[in-house]
């Protein structure tokens, strides 16, 4: 072997094989470490590196290969790619088309780069094809010096156009050899990390942990340069984390990894509603705007499968991330038709959205019904809202009501009877927080926004209001509902009823009549009996009395015949004090018999009043009653007998 001159030994080694390779493995490797961690060229730090990664790396036992080689080698390789790095953005300022030698010089640079990834790749490249497991320990130093090498390259290509100005066409074929290179790197590692085996070691599990998360990091760089790539990072973030879940899952920043995919859902999502509308803008659409229109739409479904199955494994880890979850899922509504925010595409892009996208992100609900912090979240009694939300927020508690049905009885129990004690988070019921969802809904409500509807007798669907679309999806629910959560129910339509919405107030008559027609007769009379105290302790005219006599009118109509006989015995009208009772109800809710009996009542107790009006001081103030009286009296005379 050569004497101690450096390229007298590089030229020598170029003609051994890999018999005398692995012979002299103990003698040469630490000169040419040596002479590899005191270069100063970057020529020869490259030809040094790849002598070292081709020649003798392979002849290294796996055991030996983090303390003999990567902790020795990749500090160094690092320090290489850092000084690339700062050499390009410190020429970029300066490079024009005029400065051919700067021109040259930052080629040179860029050249350098993707020689330093290539051999970076063979390392990668040659501990894949071992056939053997590889522990993360036996290649500690490799991972995390290859992936700050791919983040800060895609980070660089990313910023190229800002970076080198006008001048990008000088060096374009390069920065794409160099991105091509980093793809490459990427995927070389990933294959590797997919072969590895962890121990339960601390240091092993932080290693891991920052893998993880480094690639997370790589994930935003990377949102919008490569589909493909993209994707495929974010598939190895999830199965990685799903491979060592036992010993992972108390470590990995659960917050950050389903925000990441929050974002890149939400962001891939608006990139799909741009390329709709962009074609719904130009009138026209060509193959090559829809088929990025189709890829982006794949993404999206992608994204709503990586955050169900993430979700679907790690829940009891999410808690801190409801409150993005529940954001994303109204950002993403906000944003489609419906909505008065949504941007205006064609029907059959909105189709296509619904159908792969949405679909897909459907379950995301149904996994997360059982979790309490999800609930907490959505029902929260300080939800401040932006009105753009107020209608997704309304759809998000009607697909709920449709869902908790196939739900346990507990689950059903937590989202209907709201917070219950002072150290609960406080929280309304879900049937509170649907009257109040409604009722912030007041511009959909004007126009009218219209839903789809519902197929009546084999017919096509035809679109519905949302007080319409609202009313059947809650007295589905109702039907459906437990007589045990029926006090949260009766709560919350009275305070609807009461309520300062006319609107709302008719939505919650509407459901209370349907709850007491398909209700037990029992319960309508319940009801009913309970209406009409409510209207007697009543102080005077106002709003609340006019609603609650409204009710009572239509209620009274669908209580058994015994009942409205027990209503009258309750409440007679033979009795002066029940006269403000009866002037809210129609006679002909009543059988006949029954309406006969009650207006000759009326009408006897009608004409007492009169008389001893007339015959008292006739006062102006006893007259508005008397006035009340005769006119009860002149409409009751003029029912149907």
């Amino acid at each position: 072997m050569s004497p101690a001159n450096p390229e007298l030994l590089l030229r020598e080694l170029g003609g051994w094989d890999g018999a005398l390779c692995r012979r002299e493995l103990p003698c040469v490797l630490p000169r040419l470490i040596s002479m590899y961690q005191n270069s100063d060229d970057w020529t020869e730090h490259i030809r040094v590196l790849r002598i070292l990664t081709e020649m003798f790396l392979p002849h290294i036992n796996l055991s030996e290969l983090e303390q003999t080689f990567f902790s020795k080698v990749l500090p160094k390789a690092i320090q290489l790619f850092d000084d690339l790095l700062y050499e390009l953005s410190s020429q970029a300022k300066g490079l024009t088309s005029q400065n051919i030698e700067l021109c040259k010089t930052v080629r040179n640079v860029l050249q350098t780069m993707v020689q330093l990834l290539e051999t970076l790749t063979g390392c990668v490249r040659h501990i894949c094809t071992l056939q053997e497991p590889v522990p993360l320990e036996s290649i500690r130093t490799l991972p995390s010096s290859i992936l700050y090498v791919i983040k800060n390259t895609f980070m660089h290509c990313k910023d190229s156009e800002s970076l080198y100005s006008g001048c990008l066409h000088l060096i374009s074929d390069l920065l794409q050899s160099l991105f091509k290179e980093t793809y490459s790197l990427q995927k070389q590692l990933m294959e590797l990390l997919d072969m590895i085996s962890m121990e339960s070691a601390e240091d092993s599990i932080v290693d891991m942990v920052s893998v993880i998360h480094t690639v997370l990091e790589i994930c935003s760089v990377i949102s919008n340069m490569d589909h493909a790539l993209h994707a495929n990072t974010w598939k190895f973030i999830i199965k990685q984390s799903l491979k060592h879940y036992s010993l992972l899952q108390s470590h990995l920043k659960h917050k950050d990894i389903l925000s990441g995919l929050c974002k890149d859902t939400l962001f891939s999502f608006h990139s799909c509603l741009q390329l709709a509308e962009q074609m719904k803008l130009s009138g026209t659409q060509e193959s090559t705007d829809y088929k990025l229109f189709q890829r982006t739409v794949k993404l999206c479904k992608f994204f709503a499968n990586s955050l169900v199955h993430y979700i679907k494994e790690f829940i009891p880890f999410l808690s801190d991330s409801c409150c993005r979850l529940h954001q994303l899922y109204l950002q993403i509504y906000s944003k489609f038709p419906p909505s008065l925010y949504a941007p205006v595409i064609s029907e059959a892009h909105r189709d296509e959205i619904a159908r792969v996208f949405l679909v897909a992100l459907d379950p995301l609900i149904h996994q997360l019904l059982p979790f309490r912090p999800f609930l907490e979240q959505v029902l929260s009694e300080k939800l401040d809202l932006s009105p753009e939300l107020h209608l997704p927020q309304c759809n998000l508690l009607v697909t709920i009501m449709d869902k908790l049905p196939f739900q346990p009885e507990n689950v059903q129990a937590l989202w209907t009877t709201g917070s219950q004690f002072s150290e609960e988070v406080p929280r309304l019921s879900l049937f509170s927080a649907l009257f109040l969802g409604f009722q912030q809904c007041s511009g959909e409500l004007s126009l009218p926004v219209c839903l789809p509807g519902v197929m009546d007798n084999g017919q096509a669907e035809v679109p519905a209001t949302l007080y319409h679309h609202l009313c059947v999806h809650l007295c589905a629910f109702i039907a459906s509902t437990p007589p045990s959560h029926f006090p949260q129910l009766e709560r919350a339509l009275l305070d609807a009823v009461l309520g300062s919405s006319m609107i709302t107030s008719l939505l919650a008559m509407d459901s209370w009549c349907f709850l007491a027609r398909y209700g037990t007769a029992e319960l309508c009379a319940h009801h009913v009996f309970v209406i009409a105290h409510l209207i007697k302790s009543c102080p005077g005219e106002c709003y609340q009395l006019s609603v609650l006599g409204v009710l009572l009118r239509r209620m009274l109509f669908l209580m058994a015949p015994d009942h409205q006989v027990e209503f009258t015995q309750k409440f007679p009208p033979k009795e002066a004090e029940n006269l403000p009772l009866w002037q809210h109800i129609s006679l002909k809710a009543l059988t006949p018999d029954l309406r006969k009996q009650v207006a000759h009542q009326l009408c006897a107790v009608g004409l007492t009043q009169c008389r001893q009006w007339l015959s008292g001081r006739c006062t102006l103030g006893e007259l508005p009653p008397v006035v009340r009286e005769g006119v009860t009296l002149f409409i009751k005379s003029r029912a149907p007998k």
